[in-house]
């Protein structure tokens, strides 16, 4: 085999690995610059009378993997292919190392090392799963530290591995029998790591929460789970008697390891949220996503340090203490990092005055520049009588502005981290705001009172919020990649919407209040049916997250900005790409189209803003008096004022003049 060119592009270098179905080559691409390195498995035709549900099983899993492809926590799928009666999947090499290697008999780590790897283990999984995946055979070894990021790859997972099975033993090698009755299938796993449905043939999602956690139990105690007993009459895991950790993590752990699949967390999902108070404890923010004009600047936040693996029980007093330390320290450097690129700006004054709705623009005038936040300001709204400016920003709070005279009004504080995103409703009373809070991430506030109250059941690091035209619904995204759909009358959550792989960072609600776009770091903007909850279509083309997403007034077109630095403009109706534009030299954060539909606004990293022709593609103007990066741009509802928000600490009021 070694030296054999399949489909006249992968040539076969060597053996990896052999199995009683599949075979396991290293291999090269021919026809790619550089010869790029790659796997190739390859099950083979023989007596056996299991292959014809194998067969089926690898085009189902191959079908579902092009689109999981996609997540760059899973090796990409390059080909899926039958030669000579023979099938061939061809996927990415993963250059790493196996966590197995990290994770071995009588090495034992401390319970904040096995938290921060439960947090990343359950995102790839919450990724997996919302696909209808269940991976089956979650242990170390199918876990791969990538060489140049120290992020983890899941790898061997799907229907696809009933295939590639090994010889049972008892040293973490994958065996295979065929369960018989309702419903069943091949049942795929690996001794210890495997729960009793699914050594029945009946996996469900909570069967890999049950690898998960008997991994986690492993790299505590330093026992091979084959090595734990169990309760004779419950058959529960008996492992607190090897480790000493806090009480909340032991119950967690428990109950990824029941039994009874009814008794565990039953999602990925579900388990980050139990997770999550611990997740806040023992891994500090600048461990974690901190905000993107932040990430883009990581050079001046403070160096991760290694977690050291140890057997001493975590003090929850002296974690609490670091958390607070190391958020105190990336508080710093973000501020930093705004205040050194960031001179004064000069404030000017001119008066307010109309101007028509025209694509035309003569000149563009500065009105003033708003100071008063201490910090990044993330977004920046007008009123709908267009009395009101309302501006949130990184030290926490949200400013109330008269839009007229730029004195300010009002400040409003509670939020305990940056306030990223805010929204009012259409009568103006009502304010809603999101933050990178990790619990009551959602305030809705009493604009003429001040009052406030948080939404229950909120996702923490919520990006984006959008109220509809109607004034009905609330829209928030955040972290994780899901959408959450409020009802504003009572604030009770109606739905989630699921299918971004990554960070969900921009939604918008069209006009009529219909419709739902959302635009991710997984590159694509998603269109869903806020009534009935259907995802209408998936827009690809940018090559890097999309930041921001606007409908057009009558929503027939949306806009979308990136991080590759372009504007995409889409037809909503024929679905397709209208045109491209380019000019910005950095990060495009913001886009906005003005109320007549004639202008789009876009802010950028590069510190500029560009006004263009919505209709044409003809770039109009570009404003360069912001100092920092520009985080929002919005306009006012009659369209005559352009509002933006900066890096620089400053909200700028502009005057179009036709």
């Amino acid at each position: 085999m070694p030296g054999k060119l399949l489909k006249q592009r992968y040539q076969i270098i060597e053996v990896l690995r052999s199995g009683k179905f599949c075979q396991t080559y290293l291999a090269k691409d021919v026809t790619r610059p550089n010869y790029p390195s790659c796997i190739v498995k390859k099950t083979s035709e023989t007596s056996s009378n299991l292959l014809p549900n194998i067969k089926k099983s690898l085009f189902r899993e191959a079908e579902a993997l092009k689109t999981l492809c996609e997540y760059n926590r899973v090796p990409q799928l390059l080909a899926y292919f039958e030669e000579d009666k023979e099938f061939y999947l061809v996927q990415e090499l993963v250059e790493g190392h196996s966590l197995g290697t990290e994770i071995y008999p009588g090495c034992c780590w401390s319970e904040s090392r096995v938290i921060q790897l439960l947090h990343e283990v359950l995102d790839i999984l919450a990724v997996v799963h919302s696909y209808g995946l269940i991976h089956r055979d979650i242990k170390p070894s199918n876990l791969i530290r990538q060489k140049n990021t120290s992020k983890l790859v899941l790898i061997d997972f799907g229907a696809a591995k009933q295939a590639w099975t090994q010889v049972v033993t008892d040293q973490e090698k994958t065996y295979t029998t065929f369960a018989l009755g309702v419903g069943a299938t091949i049942a795929v796993g690996t001794p210890g790591y495997m729960p009793a449905e699914q050594e029945r043939g009946i996996p469900r999602s909570s069967s890999d929460i049950y690898a998960l956690g008997m991994m986690a139990i492993q790299a505590l105690t330093g026992l091979s789970p084959t090595q734990l007993l169990e309760n004779s009459e419950t058959g529960e895991i008996l492992w607190q008697q090897h480790v000493e950790v806090t009480r909340e993590f032991a119950d967690i752990l428990s109950k990824m390891v029941r039994y009874h699949f009814k008794d565990r967390y039953q999602s990925a999902t579900e388990t980050l949220q139990a997770l999550q108070p611990l997740i806040n404890l023992h891994i500090p923010l600048v461990r974690q996503e901190v905000p993107a004009s932040v990430t883009a600047e990581s050079q001046v936040l403070p160096k991760q340090g290694k977690l050291v693996s140890n057997v001493n029980k975590v003090k929850p007093s002296l974690s609490i203490v670091s958390s607070a330390i190391a958020s105190i320290f990336t508080l710093m450097a973000i501020a930093l990092y705004y205040l050194l690129q960031s001179p004064s700006p000069t404030l000017t004054e001119t008066p307010l005055v109309a101007a028509e709705n025209n694509a035309a623009l003569n000149n563009v005038d500065l009105v003033r520049t708003l100071k008063g936040h201490t910090n990044v300001v993330w977004c920046a709204i007008s009123s709908h009588d267009g009395q009101t400016l309302i501006s949130s920003s990184g030290d926490k709070t949200i400013k109330v502005w008269n839009l007229l005279t730029g004195k300010l009004q009002r400040t409003l504080t509670g939020n305990s981290e940056q306030v990223l995103s805010i929204a009012l409703s259409p009568n103006d009373h009502t304010l809603v705001s999101s933050s990178y809070n990790t619990s009551q991430a959602i305030n809705v506030w009493d604009l003429p009172t001040g009052i406030r109250r948080s939404l229950a059941d909120d996702s923490h690091h919520v990006w984006s919020v959008a109220i509809s035209p109607d004034g009905q619904n609330l829209v928030s995204s955040n972290g994780s990649g899901s959408i959450n759909v409020w009802n504003m009358l009572d604030s009770k959550l109606y739905y989630h919407l699921l299918g971004h792989l990554d960070t969900v960072w921009s939604v918008a609600i069209s006009p009529d209040s219909q419709m739902i776009a959302s635009a991710s770091s997984d590159k694509t903007i998603r269109l869903w049916d806020l009534r009935t909850r259907e995802l209408l279509h998936t827009f690809t083309g940018h090559s890097d997250r999309v930041r921001s997403v606007a409908f057009s007034p009558d929503g027939q077109v949306m806009a979308s900005g990136s991080w590759d630095k372009s504007i995409k403009i889409w037809n909503l109706q024929t679905k397709t790409l209208l045109r491209t534009l380019s000019g910005h030299s950095g990060y495009v954060n913001s886009v906005a189209i003005s109320p007549n539909g004639q202008i789009l606004a876009s802010g950028s990293d590069d510190k500029t803003i560009k006004l263009w022709n919505l209709q044409t593609g003809k770039l109009l103007h570009t404003l360069k008096e912001h100092s920092g990066n520009v985080n929002s741009v919005s306009f006012s509802r009659d369209g005559n004022i352009l509002i933006s928000s900066s890096g620089d600490t400053t909200v700028k009021v502009w005057r179009l003049k036709p």
